[in-house]
């Protein structure tokens, strides 16, 4: 849980029309009003559209949209043992909240801004979908690369219903779901956790309690216990996979039926190929058991799609700018004064001075241009050097051709240096 909670704060009943005379009078610009300045402490009541809250941080979130908007709005109580905070995507809330200070643990000099939930209430339920797993990318400092990965919606699973979950388990029995070797619950044997497996408190996959919930939920239903006779295991590494790239979920309570809507994506890593469906299944439920009553599958669409880690397509290019500044600094290395020289590398930056500390180079790679060429694992770059001389009063203009070897290694050469005016 964070470390960090915010001093409960009363509810206050009605919005407070006039600013009382110790508030301070500062405006500032949110998301939630977009159309007028916001005053710092003035408390106000907006109604928002739920998505999620997300409670990863120091400080816990509420995340909506308002007009068409992202918002989100650090709050503080206790959503999962309140009924009355857990809200499921969709539905309308009224909130009352304020533009408060705030300050992250460890960084306490600096003082931010940010709008602070005090009460939130349902004043209607969501009619559409909800989000149970999307995708998010995001740098990985540990390869170096943009890495796309699974959200799924933890405060959704908080108050899942038993058929909503079948549903769920049945749709991502066969379909890759970010699937990892490790040792079962006792450490004795090697099993597959999958990730959707797993937040639906299923065990691993293939395990007794995944299967067993299924048979029993499906128990009515002869063609998907004949699917249920065979449990697939695909690990992430596999060389021919599926995967989600999105699942919705809505439950109608009326007719009782669960409609589950997801998108896939299959690579095939030794052809270079991938290929992408989507489907719409629907289920109909009762008090004990589920049926699959319908299934839509859409037309599979291929591609070819080169997702072989060393081309040079899927390197990141901040790969490139660090392979050329170590090869830079180890061209420095041979001069017999290397070792007085002053060496900083900041924000991309390359500055060598001399001793008397002037400027020899500065390469700012920032400005690097990257070229391709015929060969397609042989790039041009192109970097500025400002400085290039005890004078430090020159501008060159260096290129450099780098041979990609594989993801992480390469040959650099320099091809050419100009004098520019």
């Amino acid at each position: 849980m964070p470390e960090t909670k915010l001093q409960e704060i009363e509810l206050i009943q009605e919005k407070v029309d006039t600013i009382p005379a110790d508030k301070n009078p500062t405006k500032f610009i949110s998301a939630i009003r977009s159309n007028e300045p916001v005053l710092f402490n003035e408390i106000y009541t907006d109604t928002l559209e739920f998505n999620d809250y997300n409670d990863d941080y120091d400080y816990w979130y509420l995340n909506g949209r308002k007009n068409g908007e992202d918002v989100s709005l650090i709050y503080n109580w206790d959503w999962r043992n309140n009924q009355d905070y857990n809200f499921r995507q969709g539905d309308l809330i009224m909130i009352q909240w304020k533009m408060d200070s705030i300050v992250n643990p460890g960084d306490e000099e600096v003082v931010n801004m940010k709008e602070v939930a005090i009460n939130a209430k349902k004043i209607a339920s969501g009619n559409k979908p909800i989000t149970f797993l999307s995708r998010k990318t995001a740098y990985d400092e540990g390869i170096k690369a943009e890495v796309s990965s699974m959200v799924i919606n933890q405060s959704y699973l908080h108050d899942i219903t038993l058929p909503e979950k079948a549903a769920l388990a049945f749709v991502a029995y066969d379909i890759g779901n970010e699937c990892e070797g490790g040792y079962d619950s006792d450490g004795n044997r090697r099993v597959l956790w999958c990730r959707i497996v797993s937040a639906l408190d299923l065990g691993h996959q293939c395990s007794d309690k995944q299967l067993n919930f299924l048979r029993k939920w499906f128990a009515k239903d002869t063609v998907a216990l004949k699917k249920l006779e065979s449990c697939p295991t695909i690990p992430n590494t596999a060389t021919i996979q599926t995967t989600f790239d999105e699942i919705l979920i809505q439950k109608n309570v009326a007719e009782k039926t669960i409609m589950v809507s997801y998108k896939i994506t299959g690579i095939n890593m030794r052809e270079s190929k991938s290929w992408q469906w989507s489907q719409t299944d629907v289920f109909e439920y009762d008090s004990v058991h589920i049926v699959l009553v319908d299934s839509k599958k859409s037309d599979v669409s291929e591609e070819d799609a080169n997702i072989n880690p060393n081309a040079v397509e899927n390197i990141d290019p901040q790969t490139f700018v660090l392979a050329l500044k170590d090869h830079i600094l180890d061209e420095w290395k041979k001069q017999d004064n290397f070792d007085s020289l002053k060496i900083t590398f900041t924000n991309n930056v390359l500055s060598i001075e001399g001793n008397e500390g002037f400027t020899l180079s500065n390469y700012d790679f920032n400005e690097m241009v990257i070229n391709g060429t015929d060969d397609p694992q042989i790039l041009y770059l192109t970097i500025g050097n400002e400085g290039g001389g005890a004078g430090g009063n020159v501008m060159l203009e260096e290129t450099y051709a780098l041979t990609v070897l594989d993801a992480e290694n390469f040959e650099i050469a320099s091809v050419k240096s100009s004098l520019l005016d």
